[in-house]
């Protein structure tokens, strides 16, 4: 494995979490003070009805990233440019068709389906909007992961950076003045427009070979991508129904102040989890590469390293982020009273269940090997948006979160099942790693969920100490566990060869 290029990746996906987290401290405290809770919640609604717009590219950015670049590894240059033209050109035309249908807001009752109080006219316009950035933001994703082809994927990855921090900033500060909606909503895809531009120009001047030309684009393939694709697009539609539809549900049978305080939790819970998100994302074109070689050595030897990186962080991750919850409604947005030690500790199971399952599911959707996976993914979120809805009518937010963890915990069974397929014609996958963090998690939940309970009754200061031993305890407990000294050991030595090469 190529250590350089994975610490390139990883240091453009840090920077990535980094930009989001700025947003994610930056954004919430300015529409608190300048707006109210109830405005704030409509704002996070409205986000939520078009986010399900991006599954209408049917997974056509990742499978044909992937494919193009198992391709050109593969010496199949022609065959490469062939998939990502056409791919490319379907993008295209399911963004016209789209941008037409969504113009459909200005003639529906949206606003009153949503249950807002904002104007209809500005509800329209916002959604509409939002939309067409939803749209644009596929060609500018399309172009990004144009670079995995040729081994530099953290060049996308820097471009998507500075775009969102840019539109952060710019949000942030339309918002700081009180605009409409529908003002935040023109900066946003004004700003991604001009960022579009820019990484065509730069993607002709740094790799032209593999620059989408539409003249390569033959339709009679569109078959043979849109298929695997559309296993893909079951995941975006997915992380709509698992991240978009339960707040759309929530206003209207709960109200925006719900709304606000669930958002606000899983927010914190998803600052504390891009850690691990940047470590498992880091080592994707690596999976392509060695899948594409069939390199099966050193594509397991990546999947145990990894493994024992990921699970040992899981526990410090998820329990560190629920112990320092309160400090950080209080510090962050000086609202203490939003912290709710119940929602926080379901927040933080499902959290340290989704850093296992995302892990485990990047060797699938990297080696486009995903269509098993995604029809289960797809069905067991449907379910429990389904029962989801008599779950919030009788016992609130609460029903949610439960219904949630066990659709976590069913997916990563069925991931990890997967991997033990994918690698079974050359080794048989130990899980024992995965029982040890069990083991662990269990142990450390008992006096972690009597400290979040207890937490409000402590000052600041002893929540932040406590925190920082808990931490520390597990690190020192997690090291030997996992055996993260031969990873340190491996790593080591790939670092002395670096330096003996330079």
């Amino acid at each position: 494995m190529s250590l350089k290029r994975i610490a390139k990746t990883c240091g453009a996906l840090v920077g990535g979490q980094g930009v989001n987290v700025i947003g994610q401290l930056l954004v919430p405290p300015i529409f608190l003070r300048h707006y109210s809770i109830a405005s704030y919640g409509e704002w996070l609604t409205l986000s939520a009805t078009v986010s399900y717009i991006s599954t209408l590219n049917f997974g056509l950015q990742t499978f044909a990233n992937n494919q193009v670049a198992i391709c050109y590894n593969r010496g199949e240059v022609e065959e490469a440019r062939t998939l990502q033209a056409t791919a490319f050109a379907i993008l295209l035309c399911i963004i016209g068709a789209a941008a037409l249908l969504t113009a459909s807001v200005f003639i529906l009752p949206v606003s009153h389906w949503l249950a807002l109080k904002t104007s209809p006219q500005i509800v329209s316009l916002t959604i509409y909007l939002l939309g067409l950035q939803v749209l644009i933001k596929m060609i500018f994703g399309f172009l990004g992961g144009t670079f995995l082809a040729i081994g530099i994927s953290h060049r996308g990855s820097n471009w998507n950076n500075v775009q969102t921090l840019v539109s952060v900033l710019g949000t942030a500060t339309v918002a700081f003045f009180h605009v409409s909606f529908a003002w935040i909503a023109a900066q946003q895809i004004i700003t991604l427009t001009v960022f579009c531009l820019l990484i065509m120009l730069d993607l002709r001047a740094k790799a032209p070979e593999i620059f989408p030309r539409l003249r390569f684009t033959d339709f009679s393939r569109a078959g043979y991508i849109l298929k695997p694709s559309g296993y893909f697009g079951m995941l975006y539609s997915s992380n709509f129904l698992v991240y978009q539809m339960p707040v759309i549900l929530m206003q209207r049978m709960l109200g925006p102040t719900t709304v606000v305080v669930f958002s606000l939790s899983r927010t914190i819970y998803s600052m504390s989890r891009q850690g691990l998100t940047s470590l498992t994302n880091a080592i994707g074109p690596e999976v392509t590469e060695f899948y594409g070689l069939q390199n099966w050595k050193r594509l397991f030897r990546l999947y145990e390293l990894s493994e024992r990186v990921i699970l040992a962080l899981v526990p410090i991750v998820t329990f560190g982020t629920l112990l320092a919850t309160p400090v950080l409604l209080s510090l962050w947005l000086h609202k203490p009273s939003l912290y709710n030690a119940s929602i926080s500790v379901m927040m933080g199971l499902i959290s340290g269940l989704m850093g296992i399952k995302d892990h485990k599911y990047q060797f699938q959707s990297s080696s486009n090997e995903h269509a098993l996976v995604a029809p289960s993914i797809f069905w067991s979120y449907v379910v429990m948006v389904i029962i989801a809805i008599p779950g919030l009518h009788f016992f609130g937010i609460m029903g949610f979160l439960v219904l949630w963890l066990a659709t976590e915990f069913f997916q990563t069974s069925v991931i990890l099942r997967s991997n033990y397929r994918l690698f079974s014609d050359f080794a048989a996958l130990d899980f024992s790693p995965v029982y040890k963090l069990f083991g662990l998690m269990l142990a450390a939940a008992f006096p972690a969920v009597w400290l979040a309970y207890t937490a409000p009754r402590r000052p600041l200061l002893q929540d932040s100490l406590i925190t920082l031993v808990f931490i520390g305890v597990l690190a020192a407990i997690a090291y030997p566990l996992f055996g993260l000294e031969e990873v340190r050991g491996n790593l080591q030595s790939r670092f002395r060869s670096l330096q003996a090469k330079v």
